[in-house]
């Protein structure tokens, strides 16, 4: 870290002398904001999609000519809804085939059990034909679960994202038919650099910032990662958002969309508590040891004035903080010297 000790003379003879008394004004004003970045912290940003947590390749037990797709891409389905359906004939006669033989073996069972309380057979020829029902009930029972999954069914509620066959067509036992993705059970997935996976061994945070939701994190957690590169091009990382903000309902958040991994690492090199802002947030009042911030208030979308105790310089244009602000508050960087305290502002993006 390279910086200079300023002192607060200095300092307030610096930002007043591009700085003006403040004016009251009526309505918002509007404002650039900045955030308060924790010295003690390291923040690293990566690119991510989210993808699902929950998804199957849904395919048949058996082989057989396909006679019913009747779903599309994107389409929508319930627990238990039938998709695709292949020919069940052969199925049925093998069915009806095993039904007949579970039948006779039962009616046999049944007249070895009198005749056998008569002591009109041995107990050998009982058994023989309790093992004969025996292995006829379990053949019908296959039967039966073999021309049921002639008709195959949705696990679970989703949409089917992908189609892997066409109507008509013959598909072999284990076949990918469809591939069903439950949209409300999603992760993130990015890939970090092996030379970075080492920052997971000291205390950090996880943030998820989606694309069509600049501005906006959410807190995130590690599912899993890999411990090398199974590529050589990174470490696949799965994380999974834990933020009671985090509402698919009203984040209309979907599988495909990117996101920003912003990753949070703290580091200890300063004084606990320190923190850097850029200059031009800070705005000189009366003495020489009285600098304040504006801090945005994003509910309200009113600034609170706040006055700081500044440490160092970074730079050309950033200050240490050592009391009155946090890691994570917004500030104003444009048009503070103008502000009043509990004013309401507009803030602009750029």
């Amino acid at each position: 870290m390279s910086g200079k000790l300023i002192p607060v003379l200095a300092l307030a003879a610096l930002i007043s002398s591009c700085s003006q008394p403040p004016v009251k004004e009526q309505g918002p004003r509007p404002v650039k904001l900045a955030e308060v970045v924790s010295l003690n912290r390291v923040e690293k940003s990566f690119s991510g999609v989210v993808s699902p947590d929950q998804f199957s390749d849904l395919a048949f037990k058996m082989s057989g000519p396909l006679i019913s797709l009747n779903v599309e891409e994107g389409q929508k389905i319930r627990t238990g809804q039938v998709v695709a359906e292949i020919d069940p004939q052969d199925f049925k006669w093998e069915f009806e085939a095993k039904k007949a033989s579970y039948q006779t073996a039962e009616a046999q069972l049944q007249r070895a059990e009198k005749l056998l309380s008569k002591q009109a057979i041995s107990k050998q020829e009982y058994e023989s034909t309790e093992a004969a029902y025996s292995n006829a009930k379990a053949a019908f029972e296959y039967a039966q679960n073999q021309l049921t999954q002639t008709k195959l069914r949705a696990p679970f509620d989703g949409f089917i994202q992908k189609k892997y066959v066409e109507n008509y067509q013959k598909v072999q036992a284990g076949q990918g038919i469809v591939c069903l993705i439950n949209p409300n059970k999603l992760q993130i997935q990015y890939t970090m650099p092996e030379s970075s996976i080492n920052y997971f061994s000291n205390p950090y945070s996880l943030y998820v910032e989606f694309d069509n939701y600049k501005g906006i994190r959410f807190k995130a957690k590690v599912k899993e990662y890999v411990e090398a590169s199974p590529d050589g091009s990174g470490v696949p990382v799965f994380l999974y958002i834990d933020d009671p903000e985090f509402n698919l309902d009203k984040y209309k958040v979907a599988v495909g969309f990117s996101c920003r991994v912003i990753l949070h690492v703290e580091t200890g090199s300063f004084n606990e508590g320190a923190v850097m802002i850029p200059i031009s947030s800070i705005v000189a009042g009366e003495g020489n040891n009285n600098m304040y911030v504006f801090v945005y208030n994003s509910q309200s979308q009113k600034v609170e004035r706040r006055q700081i105790k500044e440490e160092e310089l970074l730079g050309k244009d950033r200050v240490v903080v050592t009391e009155g602000l946090q890691a994570g508050e917004k500030i104003v960087t444009a048009g503070a010297t103008r502000l009043v305290d509990g004013q309401q502002v507009k803030v602009l993006t750029d």
